[in-house]
């Protein structure tokens, strides 16, 4: 696929405008009792915009390695360490970049 120009936005960029929209003229009209499943929507879209605009997430395949762990082959492994810190980091600059603005 070839990178052409385009006059409309990606699916990043529907995501950001629909989010928006939601929290600008719909979430404002929504009874006491929905306010807080209005928040939830608009945070899945945003989260949803941050995987979309991440270039290559990079997160880890946890299953094996979840074994691996448990098996204690890796008792020590400071690159391990490391390597899971950077995963976990990437996934709540997706999932909850304010944490990591708080720490």
């Amino acid at each position: 696929m070839t990178d052409v120009p385009r006059d409309q936005p990606d699916a990043a960029g529907l995501i950001a405008i629909a989010r928006t929209t939601f929290l600008g003229e719909i979430q404002p009209f929504l009874k006491d009792e929905l306010r807080l499943t209005g928040l939830m929507i608009a945070n899945a879209l945003a989260i949803a915009e941050r995987e979309l605009r991440a270039p290559d997430p990079g997160l880890l395949d946890a299953e094996p390695l979840v074994h691996a762990i448990r098996a204690g082959r890796h008792d020590g492994d400071a690159g391990l360490h490391a390597l899971l810190h950077d995963d976990a980091r990437r996934r709540l600059e997706i999932s909850n970049p304010r944490y990591l603005k708080d720490t």
